[in-house]
């Protein structure tokens, strides 16, 4: 099969560069495309507008460009666009198939921070917070960039925080996951003790074995194997993360029998807790 160039990745677009102004929503990213032969960069504006008039022209679109080796290794492709900011750029349309967002390659960035009223009105709104109340869960608020809502609740008589991942679009996501963290609360000492259990009966021997590994460089600390009651209770719960699935995460320090790794545990209301290991 053909390499693919840089070139087949231009001839995805018209030939013609449009100036117009975008909004940018994200930060920058680069992966390989057409079969890992080269890199393209991506970022998306919330939203685009006409130079001559400042209406707007198009929501959500996402902006690309090739970059050689040089400059991805270099990092200066990610700092091309900051987040909130208005661009006056020239671009060219891709003229393939219509795609779920409209495709634009950018050729050249004209000018940075330009006014546009339109524009500025859609940052203001997309940045307001969104707080969901809860009468259990509290006060939820929205992170935008990770599209999750984040609070903090009572868990055994102690604060951990939890994030409840959504789909920003259904609203039907944002119920799927406080109620999957409020059935948690709401039976919390049964899954706090099954949820430990599970991270016990997985790690214990694994704990033993840096705690082996530990005293083989530090003779004069030898100590008792770990069991799984000591290892239920040394560690510490900091975290819950939902999914829009359903499935749950819950987060614990590990109380250095892993040096200071975080410690997972895994699990669906149906099933319960179905797996642990650490991370970090």
């Amino acid at each position: 099969m053909k390499k693919r160039t840089v070139k087949d990745f231009i001839a995805l677009y018209t030939l013609e560069d449009e100036e117009k102004l975008v909004l940018i929503q994200s930060g920058t990213s680069a992966d390989k495309t057409f079969l890992d032969t080269f890199w393209t960069a991506h970022t998306y504006a919330l939203a685009m507008a006409n130079v001559q008039t400042g209406q707007v022209i198009s929501d959500r679109c996402c902006l690309n460009w090739p970059l050689t080796d040089k400059e991805r290794e270099a990092g200066n492709y990610s700092k091309r666009f900051a987040k909130g900011q208005v661009y006056r750029i020239k671009a060219r349309i891709w003229k393939g198939e219509p795609l779920s967002e409209p495709q634009w390659y950018v050729t050249e960035v004209l000018e940075e921070g330009v006014p546009c009223p339109a524009l500025e009105e859609i940052w203001a709104e997309y940045t307001k917070p969104i707080l969901l109340e809860d009468e259990v869960l509290g006060i939820l608020t929205l992170d935008r960039e990770m599209s999750t809502f984040d609070g903090i609740c009572k868990w055994m008589g102690k604060e951990v925080r939890i994030s409840l991942d959504v789909e920003l679009e259904k609203k039907a996501s944002w119920i799927r996951v406080t109620n999957v963290m409020k059935k948690l609360v709401a039976d919390q000492e049964s899954w706090d003790k099954s949820l430990r259990a599970m991270a016990a009966q997985k790690l214990t021997p694994l704990a033993n074995e840096w705690l082996a590994d530990n005293d083989q460089t530090d003779r004069d600390s030898e100590k008792d194997p770990i069991t799984e009651d000591e290892f239920a209770r040394r560690i510490l719960l900091t975290e819950f993360t939902v999914s829009p699935g359903g499935r749950f995460t819950a987060w614990y320090e590990d109380d250095d029998m892993f040096w200071g790794h975080v410690i997972a545990v895994d699990g669906t209301l149906k099933k319960g807790p179905v797996d642990a290991d650490i991370q970090g």
